[in-house]
């Protein structure tokens, strides 16, 4: 998948938080810290880690997947519990292609590919370098701009006893949140995706554009909860290669028909609906 070039995507948008966000980084080692610090840049300025994103974002098209399951064009395995390349077949395979000592990579990776599920090709797995990437997603300067400092506060929780469904003593902790209102650049990159692959994307963050979509903790608790916002969708491929490497060119590919190249995969796949 990746021993030649055929294209580069990058989608490029804006997460408009309109609760507060919670994505932790490890205890406070301040006397008077809180419990559960908000993640910082070495400057101070709270950011979203690109694991958080991609963590997120996967889970997400596996929930949908599992429920459009067209297999073997469109599903989604758990990657966990009952992963769609188990231990057990790469090591059977591994052997079927080792032959006097001498290993057919290529195809061990059409093997791990035929068998692999939709998430699996696009994010990765123990056995297959994911074609998308989650950069870390920093705060809008430009947006930022009428902000006043700090842009984190601290947020007080208790636990509760379920019996008298009231808060239960020394049981108090805290925990750090971004303002509602804050600004991240959000950008993934892709490669070597086919149209549907980016439209299938695509589509299953317009939950997200609805703002249906938490990120990071304590999202039950009306923390995480946000609207993204696309900018533009950027794409260098193989037969424009040298205009991007001297010029810069990149074409801009629109979000709608995209979309339908998924929608048109989708109704060509083969395979019964399962109810």
């Amino acid at each position: 998948m990746f021993d030649q070039l055929k294209n580069r995507v990058i989608m490029q948008a804006r997460l408009y938080m309109e609760r507060p966000l919670a994505i932790g980084a490890r205890l406070s080692l301040e006397p008077s810290g809180t419990d559960l610090p908000v993640i910082k840049d070495p400057a101070g300025r709270p950011f979203i880690p690109g694991s958080s994103l991609k963590g997120v974002v996967r889970a997400h098209l596996e929930r949908l997947l599992r429920a459009l399951d067209r297999r073997p064009q469109l599903w989604a395995c758990d990657p966990l519990s009952n992963p769609c390349v188990p231990p057990s077949v790469k090591r059977d395979l591994v052997e079927q292609w080792t032959q006097e000592g001498a290993f057919n990579d290529q195809q061990f990776t059409k093997e791990i590919l035929d068998r692999s599920c939709t998430t699996c090709k696009l994010f990765g797995s123990p056995w297959l370098a994911g074609r998308l990437a989650f950069k870390d997603a920093f705060l809008d300067a430009r947006a930022m701009e009428g902000f006043a400092a700090p842009l984190t506060y601290i947020r007080d929780g208790v636990g509760i006893d379920r019996d008298l469904g009231a808060a239960r003593r020394g049981i108090k902790y805290d925990f750090e949140a971004v303002i509602p209102g804050a600004v991240f650049r959000i950008e993934i990159l892709g490669e070597n995706l086919e149209d549907w692959e980016i439209g299938l994307l695509l589509t299953a963050l317009q939950f997200w554009e609805d703002g249906f979509l938490p990120l990071g903790g304590k999202s039950t608790r009306g923390v995480g909860w946000g609207r993204l916002e696309w900018e533009e969708i950027l794409q260098v491929r193989a037969e424009r290669l040298l205009d991007y490497m001297l010029k810069g060119a990149l074409d801009r590919r629109d979000i709608q028909s995209l979309r339908e190249a998924f929608h048109d995969y989708y109704l060509r796949a083969s395979g019964p609906l399962n109810p």
